[in-house]
């Protein structure tokens, strides 16, 4: 799961959110940094060593060993082949990003909605939840199935079986676990809810 559409579709918008939100030093770093990661992982899986690279860059006061800890985390060697999606770096920039939360979901949102109709389908919100399943956030109390069925219903507040931009942020503030996640600006904050 790579979720090759959204890596090629991110623009310079989501360029300048991420420069404008984190310390990465502007839009064109941002860039270049994601297209040289596209080049080298042009299955959208990354190696930890870059995944801790492009984190370092983006939030450089984060301490070694807790970033150590959530690479492995994310590297779940226990369900996967030990790589890092792509998309698991841009959600992590935007959930830790400075930006205001709905400015945060609308990029998650950009990020899930892969076939760019402004809308997020029950196909594409599975995609989201099995990025929290590949984390590890499948352990423990949270079933995170039903955590995203009950997103969606709460969201599509117009019955119509997919989320507009607006219906996705709703849901995922409206839900006591989303909304949890969405409160985390730190990596012990973050492995704490697995």
């Amino acid at each position: 799961m790579g979720n090759a559409q959204a890596r090629k579709r991110m623009k310079a918008q989501e360029f300048h959110f991420i420069a404008k939100n984190s310390a990465f030093l502007n839009r064109e770093v941002v860039s270049d940094q994601y297209n040289e990661l596209l080049a080298k992982y042009p299955l959208g899986k990354m190696d930890a060593e870059d995944f801790k690279m492009v984190f370092r860059l983006a939030f450089p006061e984060r301490p070694e060993e807790k970033l150590t800890a959530l690479t492995e985390k994310l590297r779940n060697v226990e369900k996967t082949d030990g790589t890092i999606p792509m998309h698991s770096i841009a959600m992590l920039l935007y959930l830790f990003s400075d930006a205001p939360i709905d400015e945060n979901l609308g990029q998650i949102f950009n990020l899930f909605d892969m076939d760019g109709n402004g809308n997020i389908s029950i196909n594409e919100l599975l995609d989201m939840m099995a990025f929290f399943i590949e984390i590890g956030m499948d352990t423990g109390a949270v079933d995170m199935a039903k955590t995203m069925a009950e997103v969606f219903q709460r969201g599509d507040t117009n019955k119509d079986e997919k989320l507009s931009k607006t219906e996705f942020i709703l849901g995922m503030k409206a839900h006591p676990v989303t909304a949890k996640i969405l409160q985390v600006k730190t990596i012990d904050a973050l492995l704490q809810t697995f």
